[in-house]
């Protein structure tokens, strides 16, 4: 199976994953704290309270939770998708929430996933996927663009050395991401109309 056609039925999937992103958050919104709660002194240096407020955090003891859609790569023949479901991060962002392990409650941690709902506000819920699945494919985990933009702001907000205008910075690279995206995909549709 070629990328196109990887990325045809990820966007054909993306209706039961975003049910699935629904249907968590709305089980566990008793369990979300606004972040702005938490006190962070250096994160709500860099990012407005508005953010804070909007953004929740769940802290759970094991796994965060992980959609479906890893298994359903990895049936697509793309095996290594797979694992993500079974990998024990620290955090996952859906929206405006994030997941958190307990035994990783840092404020670097948090100004991780801080960093992953901006870039979910910015794309939206079928953009972002359809983004971070493109990244994946292309160029596995660590380095696919939307966590490489998230791990190298984490490390310089763990130097302390982060760029003024934090989140238009964040909402500049996530364009730039998304019109490459956008790219792949306007050819896939190219590829289709052809057959």
């Amino acid at each position: 199976m070629n990328q196109q056609d990887i990325i045809q039925d990820i966007h054909s999937g993306l209706s039961f994953v975003r049910e699935w992103i629904e249907k968590l958050l709305e089980d566990n919104k008793e369990q979300a704290i606004p972040v702005i709660s938490l006190n962070f002194p250096r994160l709500q240096k860099v990012f407005a309270s508005d953010l804070l407020e909007k953004a929740k955090v769940v802290v759970v003891t094991g796994q965060v939770p992980f959609p479906p859609l890893p298994l359903a790569l990895s049936s697509m023949g793309l095996p290594d998708f797979a694992q993500m479901g079974n990998a024990s991060v620290a955090g996952v962002t859906y929206k405006d929430t994030f997941f958190v392990n307990n035994l990783h409650q840092t404020e670097s941690i948090y100004f991780h996933e801080l960093v992953h709902v901006v870039q979910w506000e910015r794309l939206g819920v079928d953009n972002f996927l359809l983004a971070y699945v493109a990244g994946l494919m292309q160029f596995g985990y660590q380095d696919s663009p939307l966590e490489q933009m998230a791990y190298s702001l984490q490390e310089d907000f763990d130097r302390e050395s982060l760029p003024d205008g934090i989140i238009e910075l964040i909402r500049q690279r996530t364009n730039a991401i998304w019109t490459d995206v956008a790219s792949l995909i306007a050819n896939v549709r190219e590829l289709q109309f052809r057959y």
